[in-house]
């Protein structure tokens, strides 16, 4: 690895005790472009080509993690997300490639194309899959208690990693974005952005971002569109409040390490409600609108995640004269065998009993 290219440890040298990505495969930084067919004051972050075996913002945070993890003796990831989790197969084939093990917890979500597909990529690429399925139905609190509850809690040799790889670790591979931007913008690639727009599921994004501008000084708001519920029953899961607990604690976690890095009072996340829709995974109006848009700048969305936050920075441009950044978190990496993996008829029983009650 080359710390040049990772400005969060060229600016704060110590947390590369602790910080020493290089381990996957990573294109970083990710280069930004102008969206001329939409508009000239619409740019994008192209998160999406953040590696060659996958891309995306998960692949970003895995970088950061998974050799934090293995430092650690890690042998074993034990994550969560939904059927269809980009995370879930991000984490799927960087494990492959490092030679860990993959659990991956899943809870339900509508079964459209995309999530068929990225279901079974997770079960080609190695990983185990857990699908959770009684009388009270397939749920992400009930993922959550099983996950929080797992027995190899006790087992040092297994890492569990939060959905979305959201936890301080991953959240400084998102600081680090945001100060890779700054050099962008001060390298004269791109114009200072009125706002910056990303879809935000587990918060790292949003939390990583909104911290690393405020450590480099930048007074640009970052706008997180909502794709998940914000509760789950009394308990808070996507709000201001939990992104602002995850910066606290990244921050802390990185002044333990090094105490030159400022304590920050740190600024209050925003969180856009309007966008999330029906339910995670259901599409949108506005998301099936911003798809065909985002196609005529050759950017490919899922209805998950990046066609409600693409919405919502339209929704923006119209409001502003402005420029405007769109942070791309999808792969756009071609996967090696999607085909042989579509193919592959050996999903857990009740994967495959949920697939069929849904055709």
């Amino acid at each position: 690895m080359n710390e040049n290219n990772r400005p969060l440890l060229q600016r704060f040298p110590k947390l590369a005790r602790e910080l020493a990505p290089g381990q996957l495969d990573a294109n970083i930084p990710t280069p930004v472009q102008q969206l001329p067919e939409i508009s000239d004051s619409l740019w994008v972050k192209r998160d999406d080509l953040t590696g060659e075996a996958y891309g995306g913002n998960k692949w970003r945070k895995l970088e950061f993690v998974l050799p934090y993890a293995m430092k650690r003796g890690a042998q074993r990831i034990i994550t969560f997300g939904g059927l269809g989790t980009h995370h879930g197969l991000a984490t799927a084939i960087a494990c492959r490639e490092l030679g860990l093990q993959c659990d991956i917890l899943l809870f339900d979500q509508p079964l459209t194309p995309h999530v068929r597909e990225n279901l079974r990529l997770m079960h080609y690429y190695g990983a185990k899959l857990h699908y959770y399925n009684d009388f009270l139905g397939s749920n992400m609190a009930r993922v959550l208690a099983v996950y929080a509850l797992h027995p190899r809690r006790i087992d040092p040799r297994t890492y569990f990693l939060f959905a979305g790889a959201s936890n301080p670790i991953g959240v400084c591979a998102y600081v680090n974005a945001a100060l890779e931007l700054d050099q962008q913008i001060t390298n004269g690639e791109l114009p200072e952005p009125a706002a910056i727009y990303c879809a935000v599921g587990s918060t790292g994004t949003l939390a990583g971002l909104t911290l690393g501008l405020a450590l480099c000084g930048r007074d640009i708001p970052v706008r997180g569109v909502r794709v998940i519920d914000s509760h789950l029953g009394p308990f808070a899961a996507c709000t201001a409040s939990t992104t602002q607990k995850l910066m606290r604690q990244t921050l802390a976690w990185m002044r333990g390490i090094d105490s030159t890095i400022p304590n920050l009072d740190l600024p209050t996340p925003l969180l856009l409600d309007d966008y999330f829709g029906e339910g995670y995974g259901t599409p949108t109006a506005a998301g099936e609108r911003a798809t065909k848009a985002a196609a005529k700048s050759g950017l490919a969305l899922d209805p998950t995640y990046t066609a409600k936050a693409f919405a919502a920075a339209l929704d923006g441009l119209d409001n502003s004269d402005e420029p405007i950044l769109y942070w791309h978190t999808l792969s756009s990496a071609e996967l090696a065998e999607p085909l042989a993996a579509s193919e592959n008829p050996t999903l857990p029983t009740a994967i495959e009993k949920r697939l069929r009650l849904a055709v």
